[in-house]
């Protein structure tokens, strides 16, 4: 049966819900800075470092509802654990792009592609599930179901990029270079596992 809490929380469904928008925008940003000529690639950096920025604006102005109000719909805790990971997603992607543009790696694994994909289906989820939060019924177990299997398609092609990059290893700091950039969009699909571990965490406490 599903239960509904809102009323007086109602804005901060709704702060949460916006900032989740980041989570598609950095996401679909972060792809863009892979496809993109090692020139375009600073510019759409810019753009991924300006989205970074308004979803940390976001996350303050969640934390600030949260830390403002006496009567929240769910535990304080994992309201407030909601909001810094998904700022922790946003900025493990910032930080795929940046080390991609900074360090210039030759060539990045196809696999990336697969990693990228699998941050779009977890940020779409995120924040479909962000926007319905105020209802705990059997949509919000199939969240966090879905993004675990993601994550663990995530970490088999992560350990396949990293073995291949160490068997045909000719330049160390090429290899670190991939490495950094590959590390970084691995925290980030991690980071959505911890959201939806959060979000099974409400959702058992309302059951």
């Amino acid at each position: 049966m599903a239960r509904k809490k809102f009323q007086k929380s109602d804005s901060l469904f709704e702060l949460l819900t916006t900032q989740s928008q980041f989570l598609i925008k950095s996401a679909d940003l972060l792809g863009q800075v892979i496809g993109a000529d090692p020139q375009s690639r600073i510019e759409l950096n810019d753009k991924l470092h300006k989205a970074e920025h308004g979803a940390d604006e976001a996350c303050h102005a969640v934390l600030h509802k949260i830390n403002q109000s006496f009567v929240l719909p769910f535990d304080r805790e994992d309201l407030y654990t909601l909001s810094v990971v998904m700022d922790d997603c946003v900025d493990f992607m910032d930080e795929a792009g940046d080390n991609i543009v900074l360090y210039k790696p030759g060539s990045l694994p196809d696999g990336v592609l697969t990693q990228v994909e699998i941050l779009r289906n977890c940020a779409k989820l995120t924040h479909d599930i962000m926007g319905r939060l105020a209802v705990i019924d059997s949509g919000t177990r199939d969240y966090w179901i879905e993004i675990n299997q993601l994550e663990n398609q995530g970490d088999q092609v992560y350990r396949a990029m990293v073995s291949e990059l160490f068997d045909g290893a000719t330049d160390a700091l090429e290899v670190l270079r991939v490495k950094l950039v590959l590390d970084a969009i691995e925290n980030a699909i991690d980071g959505f596992e911890r959201l939806s571990g959060t979000v099974e965490s409400i959702a058992i406490k309302e059951s």
